[in-house]
C-alpha cells in the first residue's frame, strides 16, 4: 500500500491507543456458531478497511478477529467438530489475519513516530520563523525614524480561553506593560534546576498542592522565596500557571487543582481574570526561548500517562500534630510560720502560669480554626463529588457506546470511593476537634482558678497605688485575652455553621440523586446485548471489556461448584502430581503503560477491593517480592497439598506482573478463581473481610511452599518455647512461616494455689481489641489490652482438683520479621444480637510509622526489637457498604526486580484498586486503618 492511498491517522496517537479499542465483550454466553459468524464479519471488515487505506480500523478489526479466534479454539463445540468450524472460518484466514495485523502494527508504529517527529519539527520551524520575524521587525524599527503609532495589541488570550501560547506570553513579558505572575507547579527540584527568567516567576511545588486546600493553607506550605511574590497575586493583571508539558487543564491534575484553589478557595482575593495555563508547559518554553531560562541545558522528564486520581488528598492536621500538653504541677502554697508576715511569693509563678495557659489556649484555638477551615473546604469537596456523581450517572445512562458507558461506570466507582474516604476524614477531624475542645475547657478552668488566686493574692496585699495598678493591669490583660479568644471562637463558630449548611445541602443533593436513580431504574431495563460489528469510531462501536466495571458483573461460578465429585479410593494408585500453573498463559487483561516498578494498580472485578488491598500490601513486602521475582520459590512448591501449589504460583505471577513496570493496572482473575475453587466464601462478587482473606491466604501459602528442615536430636533439652515451635512445624518450614509467623505464650495461674499451666500457639497476625468507649487510643494501648491478664472463672485447677478462678496472661515468645497487626473493628451489636447485626468501631488509633519498639511486649528483651511500618490495609464505610484500599511505602531494592531507587522509592502510595497515587506520611494514620504491616530493622536479632 503506497503512502498516497493511506487514510489520515485519527483513532490515536500511538499503538497503545488502538490496543484499548480491540477488546471484546464477555464471550462465555455466546455459542461457537455465532462467534464464527461474528469472526467472519470482522475479518471482512478488516479486509475492506485495509483495501480502503484505513490502517487503524483494519488493525483494530483484525485484533478483534484474532481474540475471538483464540477463544473459539478452546470452546468445547469447536473441539468436537473442528473441521466444520474451520470451514466456516476459512482455514487460511487466521494466519492471514495474523500476518496482516503484524504488518499493520509495524506500519502504524512507524507512522505514529513520523507524525510526532514531523509535528515537533514543524513547531521548531514555526518558532524559528517567529524569531526571524521579531528580529526583522526590530531591525526595521531601528532604521525607521520613530513615528507615533497606535499601540500594538499584547496578544492576550480571549476571555473564554484557558491556555496561553509561549509566543503570546513572550510578547507580553517583553512589552512589560502588564503585571504578570508565573506560578511554576513542577517539583521544587525541577524549578531550582531551571525556570523562566522572570522576576515574578515563583515555585508552587506540586508536592504542596492537594485537592480541597484553601489558598491560606497552600501559602503556608510554599517555599520561603515564593511567599513574598505570592502575596502580590491580587494586584496581577495576568496569572500564568505551568507544569512540564500539559497542553490543557485536565480535572484532577495539578494545574486544575491550583486553578480551583485560586478561583474557589482564595476568598480574600478577586482576580482580574482567571489564571491561564502555558500551552505545552515549560518544555515548550524551553524549546522556543532557551535564552529566557535560568538553565537552557535542563532535560524534561519522559512524559508518562497515568490515570486521573479522583480521590481527594486533603491536607489537614493529624492527631499526632498536637499532642496533649501535660499541665505543669501547681506550686504548693507557702506554709506560714507563727508571726511571719503574709507575703504571697507564688503570685509571680501563678501569673507566669496564667500566661502559659493562655498561650496554650491560643494554640488550641488556632488548631481549631485550621480544622474548621479545612472541614469547610472538605464539605465543599463532598458537594462537588456528589454533583460530579450525578453528572456521570446521567452521561452513563444516555451513552450508547458500551466502551464509553463502562468508563463512566468506572468513574462512578472512583467517586464513590472518594466520598467514603472524605467521610472518613471528616469523622477523624470531628474527633480531633472534640479532643481539642476538651483540652481547651480544661485550660479555661485552670485559668479561672489561677486568676482568682492571683486576684486574691493582690487583694490581700496592702491597698497602695502599686497594688491598685497591678489589679487594673491584670483586669485589662484578662479582658483583652478574653476578647481575642472570643473573636477566634466566633470565627470558628461561623465556619462551623457554614459547614452545617453545606452538609444539609449535600444531603439534599444525595437524596435527589437517589430518587433519580430509582426512577431511572424503574423506567428502563438494562440492555446487556453486545454489538461489536460497527466501526471503532462509529456511534455503535464497542470494544468493551466488561471487567472494567465493578458492579453488575455476573458472579463467577466455578465449574467445580456444581459438579458431584465421586468418592474414589485412591490409596491403591500412585499420587498424581499436578502440572505447574506457569505452563499456561494468564490473562491479566492489562492496561498497558510504563509506570514505576511496583506501582501497578489492580482492577476491581466486582467487590474484590478486599483482595486487591491485601495483595498490594504483600506486594510491598521486600523479602517476599525478592523470593517470588528471583524464582527461588520454584524449588519449594509443594504439589502434595490440597491446592497443589496453585495459590503460591498465582500470587507469584501477580507479583512479577506488578513489578514489571509495563502496566498501569491488571486484573487478578486467575488468582481469584483459584482462591474461589478452594474456599467457597470467596466465590461470587460479594464483599468479604480482608483480614479473613489474609489469614487463609497465609496458611495456604505456607502449605504450598513447605520444605523439610533438620530437627535437633536433643529436642527435649531445648527451652519450652523452641520445643513447642518444632512440634508445631513438624520439620516443615516455608518462607511464609519464616517471615510472618510468631509465637504466643499463654499462662493460666490458679488464684488459690498458684499452679500454672503454660501453652504455646503460633500466629500469622495479632488481632487486637480496642479500649471500650474510646474514640482515640494508641497502638501501645491495644497491645497492653491484648497482653494484660484476664480472670477466668471455673478453671479446673490440676493441683486443687477443683474449679477455681484463674488469671490468664499472654506474652509474645517469638516475634516474626514481618509483624502483622489487625484491629477488631467489627462487632455484633448487643442491641440486635438475635439479628446477628454487625457494627464498626471508628476509633482513631495512633500508631508509629517508624521505630515501633516491641521489646516491652516480648519475652525476648535481649535486643531492641524495632519495626518500621510499610503497609496499611484500610477499610472505609460500614458493614452495609464499604471499600478497601492500601497505603504502602515502596522500599523494595532487589536486583531481581531491576528496581533501583526510582522516583517512587521510599514514598507512600495509595493503592485504590486501579488508581495508584502518591500520598504524604500524614495521611497514613486514620480511623480507617484496619491491618498494619511492620518490618523488623534487624530480622537476625529475632532468632
Amino acid at each position: 500500500m503506497t503512502e498516497t492511498h493511506r487514510q489520515q491517522l485519527r483513532l490515536g496517537k500511538c499503538i497503545e491507543d488502538l490496543d484499548k479499542l480491540h477488546n471484546v465483550p464477555e464471550l462465555k454466553t455466546k455459542r461457537a456458531t455465532m462467534l464464527c459468524k461474528t469472526a467472519q464479519k470482522l475479518f471482512e471488515n478488516a479486509e475492506e478497511a485495509r483495501l480502503n487505506g484505513d490502517e487503524e480500523s483494519s488493525y483494530v478489526y483484525y485484533m478483534k478477529y484474532l481474540r475471538i479466534i483464540a477463544y473459539i479454539s478452546k470452546d468445547k463445540e469447536y473441539l468436537k467438530e473442528k473441521s466444520y468450524f474451520n470451514n466456516m472460518l476459512g482455514t487460511k484466514n487466521p494466519n492471514k489475519a495474523l500476518d496482516a495485523a503484524e504488518k499493520l502494527k509495524s506500519s502504524l508504529i512507524d507512522r505514529y513516530a513520523k507524525e510526532q517527529k514531523a509535528k515537533r519539527l514543524n513547531d521548531i520551524k514555526e518558532s524559528e520563523l517567529f524569531k526571524q520575524k521579531i528580529d526583522e521587525s526590530r531591525k526595521k524599527q531601528m532604521e525607521i525614524v520613530p513615528i507615533i503609532e497606535a499601540p500594538t495589541p499584547l496578544g492576550l488570550p480571549g476571555p473564554d480561553e484557558v491556555t496561553i501560547k509561549s509566543e503570546q506570553l513572550y510578547s507580553i513579558l517583553k512589552s512589560g506593560k502588564l503585571k504578570v505572575m508565573i506560578l511554576d507547579v513542577r517539583p521544587g527540584s525541577a524549578y531550582v534546576e531551571s525556570h523562566i527568567a522572570y522576576h515574578m516567576c515563583i515555585s508552587v511545588p506540586e508536592e504542596c498542592i492537594s485537592p480541597g486546600q484553601s489558598a491560606n493553607v497552600l501559602e503556608q506550605n510554599l517555599p520561603a522565596a515564593s511567599k513574598e511574590v505570592w502575596a502580590e497575586r491580587a494586584s496581577m493583571e495576568l496569572i500564568v500557571i505551568l507544569d512540564w508539558n500539559s497542553t490543557e487543564v485536565i480535572p484532577g491534575k495539578t494545574l486544575h487543582l491550583l486553578k480551583t484553589i485560586l478561583l474557589k478557595w482564595d476568598v480574600k482575593v478577586h482576580y482580574a481574570r482567571p489564571p491561564v495555563a502555558l500551552k505545552g508547559g515549560y518544555e515548550d518554553w524551553l524549546l522556543k526561548y532557551p535564552a529566557f531560562t535560568t538553565n537552557p541545558q535542563a532535560v524534561p522528564p519522559r512524559q508518562e500517562e497515568f490515570l486521573d486520581d479522583m480521590l481527594s488528598e486533603i491536607d489537614y492536621p493529624n492527631w499526632s500534630d498536637l499532642a496533649p500538653v501535660t499541665p505543669p504541677s501547681r506550686p504548693k502554697p507557702h506554709q506560714l510560720k507563727p508571726g511571719e508576715p503574709i507575703i504571697d511569693r507564688a503570685s509571680k509563678a501563678v501569673a507566669v502560669q496564667i500566661y502559659e495557659e493562655r498561650a496554650r489556649m491560643q494554640l488550641i484555638l488556632e488548631q481549631q480554626e485550621r480544622l474548621a477551615d479545612t472541614s469547610l473546604t472538605l464539605e465543599m469537596q463532598r458537594i462537588e463529588a456528589e454533583q460530579d456523581w450525578e453528572k456521570v450517572r446521567v452521561q452513563r445512562e444516555s451513552e450508547q457506546h458500551d466502551e464509553v458507558r463502562a468508563m463512566f461506570l468506572l468513574r462512578e466507582q472512583e467517586i464513590i470511593s472518594q466520598l467514603m474516604q472524605l467521610e472518613n476524614k471528616q469523622y477523624d477531624m470531628e474527633q480531633e476537634n472534640l479532643s481539642l475542645r476538651e483540652q481547651l475547657e480544661e485550660y479555661q478552668r485552670r485559668e479561672r482558678e489561677d486568676a482568682a488566686r492571683l486576684a486574691d493574692s493582690i487583694a490581700s496585699a496592702a491597698h497602695d497605688k502599686e497594688a491598685e495598678a497591678e489589679r487594673a493591669r491584670l483586669a485589662s490583660e484578662q479582658a483583652a485575652a478574653e476578647r481575642e479568644l472570643e473573636a477566634k471562637r466566633a470565627r470558628i463558630a461561623d465556619m462551623q455553621a457554614q459547614r452545617v449548611q453545606l452538609d444539609q445541602h449535600r444531603e439534599q443533593l444525595q437524596q435527589q440523586r437517589l430518587r433519580k436513580q430509582h426512577a431511572s431504574r424503574r423506567a428502563r431495563r438494562d440492555d446487556d446485548s453486545d454489538s461489536y460489528m460497527a466501526s471503532p469510531d462509529s456511534p455503535g462501536a464497542t470494544g468493551l471489556n466488561r471487567s472494567h466495571s465493578s458492579p453488575n458483573i455476573p458472579k463467577m461460578q466455578s465449574v467445580e461448584e456444581d459438579m458431584i465429585i465421586p468418592i474414589v479410593d485412591r490409596s491403591t494408585k500412585p499420587a498424581k502430581v499436578a502440572p505447574s500453573s506457569d505452563m499456561y498463559q494468564r490473562d491479566f487483561q492489562p492496561v498497558w503503560g510504563r509506570v514505576e516498578r511496583g506501582l501497578t494498580g489492580l482492577k476491581n472485578l466486582g467487590n474484590t477491593c478486599y483482595m486487591n488491598s491485601i495483595v498490594q500490601c504483600l506486594n510491598n513486602t521486600n523479602m517476599l517480592v525478592t523470593y517470588f521475582c528471583s524464582g527461588e520459590y520454584l524449588g519449594h512448591v509443594n504439589r502434595s497439598h490440597s491446592t497443589r501449589g496453585a495459590i503460591a504460583e498465582e500470587l507469584a505471577a501477580v507479583v512479577r506482573a506488578l513489578w514489571s513496570g509495563q502496566y498501569r493496572f491488571i486484573a487478578i482473575k486467575d488468582l481469584k478463581n483459584v482462591v474461589a475453587k478452594h474456599q467457597r466464601t470467596f466465590r461470587g462478587c460479594e464483599q468479604q473481610d480482608s483480614h479473613e482473606f489474609l489469614t487463609i491466604l497465609m496458611d495456604w501459602l505456607h502449605l504450598d511452599l513447605q520444605f523439610t528442615i533438620s530437627v535437633p536430636s536433643n529436642k527435649d533439652d531445648l527451652p519450652a518455647s523452641e520445643k513447642a515451635w518444632y512440634e508445631y512445624t513438624k520439620s516443615k518450614e516455608s518462607m511464609i512461616l519464616q517471615l510472618f509467623y510468631g509465637q504466643i505464650k499463654s499462662t493460666v495461674m490458679c488464684t488459690v494455689c498458684g499452679k500454672q499451666s503454660v501453652t504455646y500457639e503460633s500466629f500469622s497476625n495479632l488481632s487486637l481489641e480496642m479500649p471500650a468507649n474510646s474514640n482515640r487510643c494508641s497502638l501501645s494501648d491495644c497491645l497492653k489490652l491484648y497482653l494484660n491478664g484476664e480472670t477466668i472463672p471455673g478453671w479446673n485447677c490440676p493441683s486443687c482438683k477443683e474449679k477455681r478462678d484463674a488469671l490468664k496472661k499472654l506474652d509474645i515468645s517469638r516475634l516474626p520479621p514481618i509483624l502483622v497487626i489487625h484491629f477488631k473493628r467489627f462487632y455484633v451489636d448487643p442491641q440486635e444480637y438475635m439479628c446477628n447485626t454487625y457494627r464498626k468501631k471508628q476509633t482513631f488509633i495512633d500508631f508509629p510509622l517508624e521505630d515501633l519498639d516491641m521489646s516491652e511486649f516480648s519475652l525476648n528483651c535481649s535486643n531492641k526489637n524495632m519495626y518500621d511500618l510499610y503497609a496499611v490495609s484500610n477499610h472505609y464505610g460500614s458493614m452495609e457498604g464499604g471499600h478497601y484500599t492500601a497505603a504502602c511505602r515502596n522500599t523494595v531494592t532487589s536486583k531481581n526486580v531491576a528496581c533501583n531507587k526510582h522516583n517512587g522509592y521510599g514514598k507512600w502510595h495509595k493503592f485504590d484498586d486501579h488508581l495508584v497515587t502518591v500520598i504524604s506520611s500524614a495521611e497514613v494514620r486514620s480511623s480507617a486503618a484496619y491491618i498494619l504491616f511492620y518490618a523488623c530493622h534487624d530480622p537476625a536479632s529475632l532468632s
